[in-house]
Parts: structure tokens; sequence; C-alpha cells
């Protein structure tokens, strides 16, 4: 799936919530009786790193293959492909943006054209060098994709100045355009193997080489012995020989897998789950990361009735116990959501989101039933026995107002094609975890609210103008208090349409043995400490391993 400004359709069902400053104690609690939600026993070290051996890493799900103009990459995904490939830029622990691959970047007085210089001799898996026509070549490619085009309506086009130098036109100013470099929209590919469409054998530049795919079982990738970066001693990246990229979907295996020892670490999505790891003083647990939070909540196709009608998706909204699904699914783990952005999020707004309300929500029932002879629509969803527990509950909620609701359960590859082309009524979902808001509103364009079944990054369908005016004041202003109240207006008027019914606050976890060292503490190429996850993922190419 695409990250940031891309197209990232993460659709796990539970994760990690937002800050807690409470003291914890060894049983996963804090001391006055919540829940925590803190790091627990990280290793990190500055010493001397020993290189060798391999790591097995457990993910969530499968992904449909590495091509970034084809495929979708979730956090799983984005998992591997951070080992592959590199990308142009990279944020840093503060969410700001730094060159990577590239070396520096530039823009006009008005924001509208960018120049970025690309460092030489960066050399691809297959030996070829990265230039500027490698870039153009790749960027004019995911221009005219069907799946990330659509990330691409402010871009007019690319140029090669010189061998190391892609000028970038766009037909609007975005004064944060580099950050979009940092998504699946940066990353460098082999232009010919990018262009073949192949999703299977996928070329970069990143630390690791592909190695063979066994798909929906494991991946593997080696150590790429002529990686371009080496640490501040000199000691060339990535430490590990190798690594090996285990699927396994179930939350229960998974975590049995890690303490059994068949898998080194391992992605977690469930509350309940970190807070039993929480009690193991063997493990590791990264819970609370540095950056925004996933949200995660029912998205709904407003241009499918009944839920093309607002009072439709207002009465689901106040039909949703919140609070009930969170215990149930979570334990109490996670933060109650009531749009994109938690309220630790220097982007947070209070709104009038509606909040359970039976009342109401049976009141707005009527009126849909009234209007259109009745209330009744498909919910999708993964595979996932917890994806099923969700539904059920979420059914069980709204058939108390008079909503009639269908289960349906699908592959993930199939709901994410499903969604993307809007063949679907609504459906689990989580997403809106990129470092800067900007990114995400791609998902919100007004402009990529277009009838099924022509693919669409606006998800939901929604087409509200005053929020694209809002997303275009944010994108061109380098005033940060010009952006935070340009995303005001966004969040606002997603209260108003409700074309998602909010759930709450969820992020990855990752959870590894103590063996692992430096499991998400990274530097960039000029030195700044590097953003701990960024949607769902992290490098490898610093971790290594202590002896057992």
């Amino acid at each position: 799936m695409l990250a940031g400004g891309a197209l990232l359709l993460t659709v796990a069902l539970a994760g990690v919530a937002c800050t807690s400053t409470s003291s914890t104690n060894t049983s996963g609690a804090n001391t006055d009786g919540t829940v925590s939600r803190e790091n627990k026993g990280i290793v990190e070290s500055d010493e001397k790193p020993k290189a060798g051996g391999r790591l097995v890493y457990g993910l969530v799900a499968e992904t449909n293959g590495w091509n970034p103009s084809t495929n979708q990459w979730a956090a799983s995904g984005l998992e591997v492909t951070h080992a592959i490939f590199d990308t142009l830029t990279a944020f840093d622990e503060n969410s700001e943006i730094h060159p990577y691959l590239a070396e520096s970047y530039s823009h006009n007085d008005t924001f509208t054209e960018w120049k970025i210089k690309l460092r030489p001799g960066i050399k691809l898996h297959n030996g070829k060098t990265v230039t500027a026509d490698t870039i153009v070549r790749n960027q004019t490619y995911l221009k005219k994709s069907p799946v990330t085009g659509g990330a691409y309506i402010k871009v007019d086009g690319y140029t090669a100045e010189d061998t190391n130098t892609v000028v970038v036109k766009l037909n609007e100013p975005w004064v944060t355009y580099p950050m979009s470099l940092a998504t699946q929209l940066g990353v460098v590919a082999d232009a010919d193997w990018l262009e073949s469409n192949d999703g299977l054998h996928p070329i970069g530049t990143g630390p690791f080489v592909f190695g063979e795919w066994t798909i929906g079982n494991k991946l593997t990738v080696k150590k790429n012995p002529n990686y371009w970066r080496k640490d501040k001693d000199g000691a060339a990246y990535p430490y590990l020989d190798s690594v090996e990229f285990r699927v396994i979907p179930d939350s229960d295996s998974r975590g049995n897998a890690l303490r059994a020892g068949d898998i080194d670490m391992m992605e977690s999505f469930s509350g309940t789950q970190v807070q039993a790891f929480q009690t193991d003083d063997k493990f590791q647990i990264l819970s609370n990361p540095k950056g925004e939070t996933a949200e995660h909540f029912v998205q709904l196709n407003t241009m499918s009735p009944p839920l093309d009608d607002p009072n439709a998706r207002l009465a689901l909204a106040y039909a949703t116990n919140k609070d009930d699904v969170n215990e149930v699914m979570n334990g109490g783990f996670n933060e109650l959501a009531n749009g994109p952005f938690a309220p630790s999020s220097p982007w947070y707004k209070a709104t009038d989101y509606p909040q359970f309300d039976q009342a109401k929500a049976k009141e707005l029932v009527d009126k849909v039933k009234k209007d259109h002879g009745s209330f009744a629509f498909k919910l999708s969803g993964g595979p996932d026995p917890v994806t099923q527990k969700e539904q059920q509950l979420l059914q069980q909620q709204w058939k108390a107002v008079g909503i009639d609701v269908e289960l349906e359960t699908l592959e993930q590859a199939t709901l994410i094609i499903n969604v993307v082309s809007g063949n679907y009524q609504a459906t689990a979902w989580e997403q809106f975890d990129s470092p800067n808001p900007t990114l995400d509103g791609v998902w919100w364009e007004p402009e990529l609210a277009v009838k099924p079944p022509t693919f669409s990054l606006n998800f939901a369908r929604n087409k509200d103008d005053q929020i694209g005016t809002a997303l275009a004041t944010a994108r061109g202003s380098a005033d940060p208090a010009t952006v935070k109240t340009a995303i005001g207006v966004v969040q606002d008027r997603l209260a108003a349409d409700v074309p998602y019914v909010w759930m709450y606050h969820s992020h990855v976890s990752i959870i590894g043995t103590t063996r692992i060292v430096n499991m998400t503490k990274y530097t960039l190429p000029d030195g700044a400490v590097g953003l701990d996850v960024v949607q769902g993922s992290h490098p490898l190419y610093q971790v290594w391993l202590k002896d057992s």
C-alpha cells in the first residue's frame, strides 16, 4: 500500500494508542490502574556493532507485489520495501524532512518548481547508476499509473537538468513537496524494471537485495555488499547478513512464534497482545512511537446508496458505541478517536463529531427509511478472526437502532481493489498516519471524488469543496499557524460530512527479543535521528544482534 501522499491502504484492525505519561508496573498497567501505552525494555547502544546474522521478522499480512506503480503496500509491505528500496527523502524524529538518496533540494520563490540534486554514483542492485533520467522515468511512470496517478494531480511534469539534477514543475504552490518523496512516491527503482510492471523481482538501491519469495509464506533479502551508506565509524551498512520476512496473519500464532523463538521480532496491532508481552522481560516493545498515529474507523462510500445520504452516515455515527468497541477489541488500550488526529498531535482540533446517542440514531434511521424505503448495506472486512469479531459487534450495535447490515469477508488484496475502484459500501479501515497532514490530503481531495469504477485515492468519494480549498491553503503556506488553521477546517468538514465512523487511534507496535539492538534507532545521512516508526514501518540497516 502506498504511504503518505500515495496509497497507504492499511486494513489491520487493532493497534496501540497514544502517549501516556503515567508510571508503569510489570502488569502492563499504570500505577493508577489505567492501561499503559509506554515503550518497554528498548535495547539501544552506541557501542561497536556486531556484524552478521539473520533476523526473522513476523509480518501481519502478505503484500501483492513490490512495484510502486501497481502494488499496494500496507505496514507489512513497507517494512519489506524499506529493506529493498531507498527513498529520495526521509523524516527525522520531529517529523521534519531531510534529503536521503537526494543530496539536496531547493525551490523557486512561489514553491511551484523544485530541483532535486542526487547523490552521485549511487548504484542499483543490478549495477546501473542512478541518474536524473532514472528519477524522471520513475516519476513519470508513477504519474501515469491508474493506481498512483491521483497523487500527482498537482504535478505537471519532470525533466532532467543535468546528470544528477531533476526539475519538478507543479501547477500550484506546494511547500511540503519533498515530504511526498519520503513515501512510496519517492522510491528509487530500476526504471526498466518499474516500466515492465513486474512486481515479483524488485530492483532498488536499498541496504538489502531481493532474494526469494514464497508468496503467502516468506520473503528473504540479503545484504547489499555495495550499499552506499556507512556508519559514523566508517563501517558498512547493513550489519545483518540477511532478513527473512515471515507472513503470519493470525495475531496469536505470530505471538506464539515469537515466544517460541521461531521469529525474532514482529508487528502487532493488538492492544491486548501488547499488554500480555509487557509482563515478560525477555522482550522489548515499541508501543508509543513519536510520530502521528493511524486511526481505526469504518470507511463509508458516500457515492453508494443509502450511504450517499448524509442522514444515513450521521445515523451510523450516533449508533456506534466506540468505547464499547475499544473495550471489547483492545481491552481499552487505545485512545478513542473523533477525527484523523489524536489530541496529542500538533494538528488536532476539537470538532462537533457526533457521539454515541441511540435516540438520535433512531430518529435519523426513521428519516432514511422514509426517504429510501429501507436502511440496509454491506459491511466488508478481511478474513482475520479479529476483523470478524468487530464486524459482528458493529452489526449488533447498528441493528439495535434499526439498521440492517450484511457482513462480507474478503481477502485483503480483493478488499483493497474494491475500495480503490469504489466497489464497496462500508469497510473496516485504518489510515491517516502521515508525519505531516498535507500528505494525507490526497485521501480527501474533492478533485478525486469521481464516480466508480474509476480508480480513486479518495476512497470515501467524499466531495467537499471547502476541504479542497483548505488543502490548497495548507500545501501553499510556509506559515505553521496558517497550515494548522487550514487543517482545522478539514477536520470540521470531515466531522460534518461523516465519511468515516471514527473509533480509535491505532498504530503498529514492534515487539522483539532483547537480543536485537537499535530496533528502531537510526540516523539519516546528514546525522539527524530518524523517526522511529513511519506509517507502521522502520528500516533495518542499523539493526545488529547480540550473542544469545
